[in-house]
């Protein structure tokens, strides 16, 4: 077993991170080639949304996205809601199995008898995780600046580059409410569906908001509202609301940290 907790939980998820990394590099770089393509008939195309009720319109950005531009283009198919959606729901299954997984299968309990305080395996496994989602992310935008390059498309790749980075502090509060509950009570199975269920009933709010007469109050408990993709590329990435975002984050870290130094384990 290697020492260092951070290293031996990279080092436990290098075969999934190369196929996420390969398979997002990918599809990205292939989707970015279509576009000259698909710029052909974006008049139509932007027509035709126009048309679409505004409840579909809503899940991804309402009125708010021109898909006659790149970037318009870019956060309509990837970062509206599947980017978003895939990459929450990979970040949230690690995060509940960091501590939840090695509990259930009985090898936290090999892990703790090491000296380290259960604080330290904590914030080292929820730290790789950290990495992993950035690695991920990276990918992405790889796949993206490579189509852009094969294809000559004239954009910002650094604006790109925010906008995809943008996709992390929404994920990793979903990641680190899973973490907390793991933390909490040490149930991976309860930790996962309900911190799925909590985003899908936050990412409702957020897309019917535009749509229904929900509170403000309402919206701004979502962290889908905060993230705010629809923007990061045509108007650029928000620091306060990736601050806020983070700050969530580590809120419910330590959260998770605090139960789980003080409750007996299940192994």
């Amino acid at each position: 077993m290697l020492s260092n907790v951070y290293l031996k939980t990279l080092r436990d998820m290098r075969r999934p991170l190369f196929w996420w990394v390969a398979g997002l590099f990918i599809f990205t770089l292939y989707f970015v080639t279509l576009y000259p393509s698909i710029e052909e008939a974006s008049a139509d195309m932007q027509s035709y949304i126009d048309s679409l009720p505004d409840s579909f319109k809503a899940m991804f950005g309402g009125n708010a996205l021109d898909i006659s531009t790149f970037e318009g283009f870019l956060t309509m198919e990837l970062l509206s809601m599947f980017y978003p959606i895939m990459i929450l729901a990979f970040a949230v299954s690690y995060g509940a199995g960091l501590i939840g997984s090695e509990e259930e299968s009985g090898t936290l309990e090999i892990l703790l008898a090491t000296p380290l305080p259960r604080w330290r395996v904590m914030l080292s496994k929820f730290g790789a995780l950290i990495t992993f989602t950035l690695i991920v992310l990276l990918a992405v935008w790889l796949g993206i600046a490579g189509g852009v390059l094969a294809v000559d498309i004239e954009t910002d790749l650094g604006r790109l580059l925010a906008g995809v980075l943008n996709m992390g502090p929404l994920a990793l509060v979903f990641a680190a409410l899973a973490f907390c509950l793991t933390g909490l009570r040490g149930s991976r199975g309860t930790a996962l569906g309900l911190t799925l269920a909590v985003a899908a009933i936050t990412y409702l709010v957020h897309t019917m908001s535009e749509v229904t007469n929900v509170p403000a109050w309402m919206q701004k408990l979502s962290p889908w509202y905060w993230y705010n993709g629809v923007y990061a590329l045509s108007e650029g990435v928000d620091p306060l609301n990736v601050a806020l975002l983070l700050g969530v984050t580590l809120l419910l870290v330590a959260i998770g940290v605090w139960g789980f130094e003080r409750r007996d384990l299940g192994v």
